[in-house]
């Protein structure tokens, strides 16, 4: 589909480009130049091919700490899913949920070489 798309494009273009002798021999006054046109957008970073396996038991804790705002919102609702799919719970309390990340947080500075696992069983098991 791309491809087709591309000819008709570049067709197009083509088509554009090339303009009919003016009838009569008379040249038409010269046009202005055309605008610049925008530049491309950035190319996006491509996905790297190499697999990342990591143990989810024993992440310490200061991986955690270490970590971006949004990489440590991703890994807090991960560990968060993770510690509720192993304790069975079929319902969530949605709204307590920054507490328990919160808390998670703090356990994790207070001991940066225990696992984030554990972080979260300890926190969990508190607030459920």
């Amino acid at each position: 589909m791309l491809g087709k798309t591309a000819v008709v494009l570049l067709t197009g273009l083509l088509c554009a480009c090339v303009q009919p002798p003016p009838p009569g021999g008379v040249q038409p006054a010269a046009a202005p130049p055309p605008a610049a046109a925008p530049p491309p957008p950035p190319a996006a970073a491509a996905p790297s091919s190499a697999a990342r396996w990591v143990r989810i038991r024993t992440v310490p804790c200061a991986r955690l700490l270490d970590a971006s705002d949004e990489d440590r919102a991703a890994a807090t609702m991960f560990y968060l899913g993770y510690q509720a799919s192993r304790t069975g719970v079929r319902d969530i309390n949605v709204g307590g949920l920054g507490d328990v990340g919160a808390l998670a947080i703090k356990y994790c500075a207070a001991y940066p070489d225990r696992p984030i696992a554990e972080a979260f069983r300890a926190v969990y098991a508190l607030n459920r």
